[in-house]
């Protein structure tokens, strides 16, 4: 063991963060691998340092109404259901009125509201592309996925949390899209995990400002966990 190491990189700090997760939610060899290089991580760096990845609510502090309604973000007719969260965000967490007008999102807020606004829809978009095309892109994937998966990140970012025993939102057409690709390469089953659980997860941790990059470690941790067996 180190009687010195050095203090630990954003990057170790990420990599701590992903170890933990599998350390305590891996299955058999995985999770003993995590927990052996785990132990192996926090003795070569030393990790008592504040860490920067933690951050306070993003809504925290005060919002103030203004009557002019001041351009937030623009977003793109791809991104409608982004677009959507993040206005549905700020106007529950802030009670600030917000529209939408030819693609930009519009808030009735002060300037220094408007400004800090901006940083939020900012983040949160970011942080909802980013996951969406690394979700996107892991084996097992359906584009029916899309909806549920954007629905646990609001869900979980704005801690909305369901009755036990409520039903999770279905995965629209996922039947019909791998019937549709019968004759081609598919995956077997798909991930063995509802997507909107995954985005549950995921969507707290933007809630309190985690750098992307952290989120999307844990986001190839837990999709990794559920893929089909390879054959």
């Amino acid at each position: 063991m180190k009687t010195n190491p050095k203090p630990a990189s954003l990057k170790a700090r990420i990599l701590l963060k992903k170890l933990q997760a599998l350390a305590e939610r891996g299955i058999g060899g995985e999770k003993i691998a995590a927990q052996k290089k785990l132990a192996r991580l926090k003795a070569s760096l030393d990790f008592t340092a504040s860490d920067p990845t933690e951050a306070s609510d993003l809504f925290a502090g005060r919002f103030a109404c203004a009557t002019k309604a001041t351009r937030i973000w623009s977003f793109g007719a791809h991104e409608l259901d982004v677009a959507n969260s993040v206005k549905w965000a700020i106007e529950s967490a802030t009670r600030i009125p917000c529209l939408y007008r030819h693609g930009d999102l519009l808030a009735n807020a002060s300037p220094a509201t408007a400004r800090r606004l901006k940083e939020i829809a900012v983040y949160i978009a970011g942080s909802f592309g980013k996951l969406l095309d690394e979700f996107r892109a892991v084996d097992g994937v359906n584009a029916s996925d899309r909806n549920v998966f954007v629905m646990g990140l609001y869900d979980g970012m704005m801690n909305e949390v369901r009755d036990v025993g409520q039903r999770l939102p279905g995965r629209a057409n996922a039947a019909k899209t791998r019937k549709a690709k019968k004759s081609a390469v598919t995956h077997a089953a798909g991930l063995h995990v509802h997507p909107y659980t995954i985005g549950l997860s995921l969507g707290k941790q933007i809630r309190f400002s985690t750098p992307v990059e952290q989120i999307a470690a844990e986001l190839e941790a837990l999709t990794q966990k559920h893929l089909p067996a390879e054959k």
